[in-house]
This record gives C-alpha cells, structure tokens and sequence, in this order.
C-alpha cells in the first residue's frame, strides 16, 4: 500500500555552501532527505509542515532496573548484527540468542523480543527492556526502523561502542604494570616505616638533633606512620572498595576523566579521542539520511559532560543559525586544521558523511600513535620515578642508621 505524501519545511545548503529553505515533500522524513540531495542539496533541518521547532524522533532516555553493562550491550549488538546480517527478522534473532541462556545479555533479548511481540519499536524495547540509553545506539536504530537498513545500522552502533571500550582498555592495560609496581613499592617503604625504622629510634631518642636532617624527617614520618597506620590500612580499605563500587556503577571512568583533564597532555589527548569517536558517529548519522542537525544534536548528547559538551552545543547552535560546520568547528579549536580541511571539501563536494567518516579514520590512527607513544614513554618515566622514590627513602634510612652508629660509638 502506497504511502501518503507529506510535506516538511527545510534548511539546506548547495556545493557551494550557500544556505537555501523552503519545502519539499516525501512519505517520511528519509525520503525527503533523500530527495533533497537528489538535487544537490545537504540539509541541516527538516521538520513536518506545522512541527514548529520541535525535534521529531527524538529518544527519552530512561534507565532500565535491568540495563546491561556497555561490554554487554556491545556484544549483545554485535551478536544482533550478525543475525541480522543473514536476513534473520529481528525477533527471530533475539530468540536465538535468548534460546537456552541464562546470562544477562540472553534475559534481556527475551524481554526484547516479547516487547516487540507486542507492537513496540525495536529502539524502545532495547531502551526499556535491556537499559540501552546510548544516544547515537537508539538514533541509528530509530532511522533504520523507518529506512530498513537494521543490520547495517546495529553494525555501526555495535562498532561505535567497541572502539570506544577499545580506546579505555588501551590507556587501562597501558598503566596496568606501572600502576602495579607503583603499589608494590609504595607497600614495602610502609612496611620499612612502620616495622623496621622504629627499632632504632630508641638509640637516637635523647640524641636526635645530631641525626642529619633527612635522618630526622624519615625517623619523623616513620612515627607518623606508626601511630596512624590502622587508620591508613583502614581508610585505604575502604578507597579500594570505593572504587571497585564506583568502577561498577560507571563513575570511576567520570573521576579519571575529570583527573585527566587537569594534566594539559593528558586532556589533549583526551580530546583528540573523544573527537575522533564523535565524528564517527557524525559520519555514521550523515551517511543513514539523517539531518545535521539532528545529527549534531544526538553527538553533543552522547560527548562526555564538561567542556567538551558544551563545545559541541555551541557548535550545533551556529549550524543551525545558518554557519557552517567546518567554520563552527574552527571556532571551537576542536579539531586539528587537516581535519576542518577535510571537512570544508566535504561540504563543497556534496559529501560531507563521507568525508567526516574518512577523517574520523585519519584521526583514529593518528590518535592511536599519539596513544601509542604517550604510554611508551609514561611507562618507563613512571618506573624511573619510583626508583628515586625508593632510592631517596633508602638513601636517608641508610644515613639515619650511618648515624646512630656514629653516636652510638
């Protein structure tokens, strides 16, 4: 049955970046889409006639109590995919998928596919039924419901959220063994402090101002630490518990970030990371027939609170007041000139997707070497950096023992 005609209002600008409105018509909005760059034009907003300004398709997010973790939504999406992939109708897949398991991700796509059992869109039921409240996740699958690509859409969502895992499992597994030996040697001074360096402050009690003065300051923290250490053992307990909690619920990575941001090295390459994941997505959605506008608004939500955000708020604002995205980015001093280069070609070649996906890729490799190389040299200046730790502490205990000896004699 042949579907009936509708008609949106547009914004969009030809190859040669000049902005044009007016009014197109199609059964959806992907046809319209479609139909505007069938005449050379990249819309920026398309709305049904009489919407006003308000946003269609539009994803309330809302936590489910029984949301999957992002490594199993991951794997449920890839595994979705694939299904997918060989022509298999989305309820089919999930139960294959649900069919004999009792892990979380087989629970959740049952309660997905009973959910669509009952009429309910495929991006809902994934948002109500399996906790799945990524933005860019539920607006892929949202366009696809209208367009019918589904296992493209899932395998592009499914590759999204892997490479951001990719990237923390990278800079995690980089600072595994430093972060380990950094433990290990900051234990064994404790240990020297609380049970060894106490034995020979009886010998220097009444003569401690003859002691040199990093004798006095390693006899001085060893008290402290004497005193204190039930209280230290304790309150480091209760931190490590802390954090295993935090790492759990999510909130750890927003603490390491925020700590991150605070080392100027650090938060740049931060940034070129995190940029590099949001123009993937922005490729991704450009490239499904979305608006970029619409595109623009689902990046600015699924980037990390903070500066970044914000940025990107303000870089959807002036597109959609009528700048263009490579101006608007230039403006914040988010990207590097090579990439708002590529960027400006795409805008006048007509294939701003393409081109925003070639550069996400560009940045990729380029932020993996950065990566690459930040880990190289943090891993042995973190070693050699706990070998004075460790040299400077035996140097002074040496010179304090050095010096009893002397007074003992």
């Amino acid at each position: 049955m042949e579907q009936a005609q509708r008609t949106f209002s547009y914004t969009a600008r030809d190859s040669n970046g000049a902005r044009q409105s007016g009014q197109i018509t199609g059964t959806d909005v992907t046809d319209a889409t479609r139909a505007l760059r069938t005449r050379g034009l990249f819309p920026i907003t398309l709305e049904p006639e009489g919407a006003g300004t308000k946003q269609r398709g539009t994803i309330r997010k809302r936590r489910s109590a029984d949301h999957l973790s992002p490594r199993q939504t991951t794997d449920f999406l890839v595994r979705l995919a694939k299904l997918s992939g060989r022509q298999i109708q989305s309820e089919r897949a999930l139960a294959i998928i649900g069919d004999g398991g009792d892990d979380p991700i087989a629970k959740a796509a049952l309660r997905v596919r009973d959910s669509l059992r009952e009429g309910v869109p495929l991006s809902r039921a994934l948002q109500d039924k399996a906790g799945v409240d990524d933005a860019v996740t539920l607006s892929l699958i949202n366009g696809a419901e209208v367009s019918g690509d589904m296992s493209s859409a899932l395998t592009t969502s499914a590759d999204i959220m892997e490479n951001r895992l990719l990237v923390r499992r990278r800079i995690v597994t980089g600072l595994m063994y430093p972060g380990i030996l950094l433990f290990v040697a900051l234990l064994s001074l404790g240990l020297i402090m609380v049970a060894i360096i106490p034995q020979f402050r009886p010998l220097i009690a009444d003569r401690i101002e003859l002691v040199p003065a990093m004798g006095r300051a390693v006899f001085a923290v060893s008290g402290v630490l004497s005193s204190l250490w039930p209280f230290i053992l304790g309150g480091l307990l209760l931190l490590s518990l802390g954090g295993f909690l935090a790492a759990r619920r999510g909130i750890l990575t927003g603490l390491l970030v925020q700590f991150g941001n605070r080392i100027p090295f650090i938060r740049r390459l931060m940034l070129r990371n995190q940029m590099m994941l949001l123009l993937h997505v922005l490729g991704a959605l450009l490239n499904r027939d979305i608006t970029l506008s619409g595109a623009l608004r689902v990046v600015s939500k699924s980037a990390p609170d903070g500066a970044l955000r914000v940025s990107m708020q303000t870089a959807t604002q002036q597109v959609e007041s009528g700048a263009l995205l490579s101006t608007a980015l230039r403006a914040q001093d988010l990207l590097p000139r090579e990439a708002i280069e590529m960027i400006r070609i795409g805008e006048e070649a007509g294939d701003l997707g393409g081109m925003i996906s070639r550069t996400s890729v560009d940045m990729r490799d380029a932020a993996d070497r950065e990566l690459e190389r930040f880990l190289l040299l943090f891993q042995p200046a973190l070693i050699v950096g706990v070998g004075l730790l460790i040299g400077v502490s035996l140097y002074a205990l040496f010179s304090a023992i050095v010096s009893v000896n002397a007074i003992s004699f």
